[in-house]
């Protein structure tokens, strides 16, 4: 294993366990999670080329294509199997896998290699598209009645996707040596970053660590087998060579489970919200996975 590997192994393990043993103190960084996922994109977005995002959207057939295998085919499947499987896991697999990209997606993708252009593509268009899709997906199967708040996914976009974006875009036109500076060392910073999320995240949760063992050991199952679903579904969905596929692979499986874990806790109560704040496990451990399956190519 490298030494790159090793420290994130390390720090993510970390961080978990920190927020576990030590919940008062996580859940003091918890309510900043928005700003570390802004952090964390800017730091990644500086290597984005601009002129390959704007051709991601005047070529969009692929976009679309993963677009709707995200947003509706991926959900109600995997829905409708996790109802026959086990109908108490439907519903927070319905929410996690109906989720849009996730904004820390970038970072694997520089991590692992893949098309960032395309990836980044996902996250706008299914962040725009996720409030009133899956809401209609929840009330078409479920019957129940929810409300994504439009404007707060709106404030999300703004503040942690198109900021991040137009200030990696000043900061390489205007001040190179910063951006120079920021991708040089993109990793360690990162990974504060990603420390940060984590130990808020399992903060809040960490409750079910110490009562409901069973459930939290069929929860973190659950959380690894919709990993692999989304990794084989994105990989399969994707056209072009592996670095396309690579792409589609990281935007299907590399999701906003830290929104899906706020609504959830919101509207339906911490056992809903839990598989997708437990979803960071599988998240961080096929980082490594991939990395040694899928050599980083071009």
């Amino acid at each position: 294993m490298r030494h790159d590997d090793i420290v994130l192994v390390v720090s993510i393990a970390g961080s978990m366990a920190a927020g576990v043993l030590l919940p008062s103190a996580g859940l003091v960084v918890e309510p900043y999670l928005l700003v570390w996922l802004g952090a964390l994109l800017f730091l990644n977005l500086i290597r984005l080329n601009t002129s390959d995002l704007v051709s991601t959207f005047t070529k969009p057939k692929q976009l679309v294509v993963l677009s709707a295998i995200k947003l509706i085919v991926l959900p109600l499947a995997m829905y409708g199997l996790a109802y026959i499987v086990y109908q108490p896991f439907a519903l927070p697999v319905l929410l996690l896998s109906g989720i849009s990209t996730g904004l820390g997606a970038p970072f694997v993708v520089n991590l692992i290699g893949g098309r960032l252009s395309l990836v980044v593509g996902m996250i706008m268009v299914t962040s725009l598209a996720v409030p009133f899709v899956l809401p209609s997906i929840v009330f078409a199967v479920l019957g129940s009645h929810f409300e994504i708040p439009v404007v707060q996914m709106v404030f999300l976009l703004s503040a942690a996707l198109f900021t991040p974006l137009a200030a990696g875009w000043f900061t390489k036109k205007y001040l190179p040596a910063v951006s120079r500076f920021a991708d040089e060392n993109s990793f360690p910073l990162s990974l504060i970053f990603i420390i940060l999320i984590n130990f808020g995240m399992f903060a809040k949760f960490s409750g079910f660590f110490y009562s409901e063992e069973w459930f939290l050991l069929g929860t973190v199952a659950t959380a690894f087998l919709c990993y692999a679903a989304y990794c084989l579904v994105g990989y399969a969905s994707a056209f072009g060579g592996r670095y396309e596929r690579t792409a589609g692979l990281i935007a299907m499986s590399y999701i906003n489970n830290v929104l899906v874990a706020v609504f959830a806790y919101q509207f339906f109560g911490s056992a809903v919200a839990a598989l997708a704040a437990l979803y960071n496990l599988p998240y961080y451990v096929g980082i490594i996975v991939i990395k040694k399956f899928i050599p980083r190519t071009q």
